[in-house]
């Protein structure tokens, strides 16, 4: 991560040393590695450094001279360029980041880089909503075993070399200490969703009798994050959006990834925020050397754009997001509904009404995932359940959503003229937009193929629902690939309808309506709606 320079080399190579994360330690300096091109070292110095396009090479060398495999065999076959790509990239870097939309596979890119590791323990870091699609995905594409890491008490864990742990940064601060404290050896670590450790504000000065100031640690999400980063031996960054509100933002990133390598706060936001004093203190709002930062940034980060990775993602994909139940909703006004459902025997409405309780819990999920890909230019549908839950969940996306992100909400008690209109706009923005209906308003007969992600709150029980929610998006004259995502509400009817149906479905399938059909209905045989009903309420 740093280079020593002696200070006779600074001197003669006529040095810069005012680059946030170069440490004067008396007899000479440490440089990071990601600053050697920025500070123009000779080239003997800067060889030093692992250049991208020597990669490659460097792992064929090493694979022929150890007989040991740097990339999982089947990496090159399996990925995407661009996840292959950022994965080369990675290679010998002891911290990474890799800048992705939602939905091009930075999931699989972290677990194949987990893989790719030689460190004995390998630990994620993610969303609370997201531990269940790492469990999943860990399952389908490794050979390790998940344990997810959750709760205030308890504390407790058996190392093992052939598991992976995730844990949610919601929970570091009970976390974190037991895992210093226990971990056998070093680890491989992976921050998914980065930016949520975002918050710069670590430490709190206090002022002794002395006159001295003294720093105590906080001990809030960031600080633990920190803390976890610091003693791991390689660390990979995973995100979307690396830069949420202001530049300011992405220092507590990299100094997550790389620590040190950027120096402290204030000095690297003098260096690249424009800071200066006002009437109030210190503003960190402005931007300034940008070129430098963006140099210094190619060394350690790879970005690609939605529509860099189209080209190489299918016509459409899966995917089945779990949210267990400290990451829902409370549920609301069902208990009688539910009640009464029961009280008269009619199964297919008890069905129903279960499912809009579970898709009533998703609401706080659902709100930050549309937010997530509007950041990325994303066009996003959302099928709910009920008229009023679509009211209310249109109204949360609406109040969060950036300025001059259009949004339609509409279902069932919308004139099918008015729909018309919303859905030849939706069709016709270009760029990020939203539009939140009911799946039985908008589930049939409706062209929505310039669509990037399809959110299921309310999920479709039968293969013909599945069939015709997913045609809305997947069909001819489709404009660009559709991520259709599943979202199962944990402690649910979600969790048997997912168990009966939607485990059956591949994650990858074809555009054309006839030959989805065909898909769906090989996975589920001769079975009926009802006979799929009555598997389903066995479970229950």
């Amino acid at each position: 991560m740093f280079v020593w320079i002696d200070k006779r080399t600074i001197a003669q190579e006529n040095i810069n040393c005012d680059i946030p994360g170069m440490w004067d330690r008396g007899n000479g300096w440490k440089v990071p590695k990601n600053a050697l091109k920025t500070v123009e070292l000779s080239s003997k110095i800067v060889s030093f450094q692992i250049r991208p396009g020597r990669i490659r090479q460097i792992v064929q060398e090493t694979q022929k001279t150890t007989g040991e495999r740097v990339f999982p065999e089947w990496m090159e076959n399996y990925l995407m360029p661009h996840q292959t790509k950022a994965l080369v990239e990675s290679y010998g870097h002891a911290g990474f980041s890799f800048w992705a939309p939602p939905g091009s596979g930075k999931t699989l890119t972290g677990l194949v880089w987990l893989e790719m590791s030689h460190c004995p323990y390998k630990i994620v870091v993610t969303k609370a909503a997201a531990r269940g699609t790492w469990k999943e995905e860990i399952r389908r594409c490794t050979t390790r075993q998940p344990v997810v890491l959750k709760g205030k008490k308890d504390l407790q864990v058996k190392w093992d070399p052939d598991v992976i742990y995730i844990t949610a940064w919601e929970t570091l601060i009970n976390w974190v200490p037991y895992i210093l404290k226990t971990i056998p050896g070093q680890y491989a670590l992976v921050f998914d969703e980065i930016h949520q450790g975002k918050n710069r504000r670590r430490v709190k000065p206090v002022l002794q009798e002395s006159g001295k100031t003294k720093f105590i640690p906080l001990k809030n999400m960031s600080s633990n994050a920190r803390k976890l980063a610091d003693k791991a031996h390689t660390r990979l960054g995973l995100t979307a959006t690396p830069i949420p509100n202001r530049l300011q933002d992405l220092w507590a990133q990299l100094d997550l990834i790389e620590p040190w390598a950027w120096g402290g706060f204030h000095k690297w936001a003098e260096k690249y925020c424009a800071a200066f004093q006002n009437g109030y203190g210190w503003d960190y709002t402005g931007t300034s050397n940008l070129d430098e930062l963006k140099e210094r940034l190619e060394y350690s980060k790879y970005k690609t754009s939605q529509a860099a990775i189209s080209s190489n993602l299918p016509d459409k994909r899966r995917q089945i997001v779990y949210l267990d139940h400290d990451e829902q909703n409370a549920p609301g006004g069902f208990k009688n509904d539910i009640k009464q459902a029961a009280k008269i025997g009619d199964k297919e409405h008890l069905f129903e009404t279960l499912l809009q309780e579970a898709a009533s819990r998703k609401r706080k999920y659902i709100v930050g995932r549309v937010l997530e890909a509007v950041a990325s230019k994303q066009k996003v549908v959302v099928f709910t359940g009920r008229r009023k839950d679509c009211d209310v969940l249109g109204m949360a996306i609406e109040r969060k959503l950036p300025p001059g992100v259009p949004m339609w909400c509409a279902h069932g008690g919308t004139s099918s003229v008015e729909r018309d209109v919303i859905r030849k706009d939706y069709m016709e923005t270009e760029g990020a937009a939203v539009l939140v209906g009911t799946g039985h308003a908008w589930g049939e007969s409706v062209n929505l193929q310039d669509t990037d992600l399809a959110l299921f709150v309310m999920l479709p029980w039968t293969p013909r629902d599945i069939r015709q929610w997913e045609g809305r998006f997947c069909r001819l004259g489709q404009k660009r690939p559709v991520l259709v995502s599943y979202v199962i509400a944990e402690g649910t009817v979600d969790e048997q309808v997912a168990d009966v149906l939607l485990a059956k479905l591949p994650a990858v399938g074809k555009v054309a309506e006839d030959a989805q059909a065909v898909e769906i209905e090989e996975a589920f045989g001769a079975e009926d709606g009802s006979t799929l009903l009555n598997r389903i309420a066995s479970l229950l």
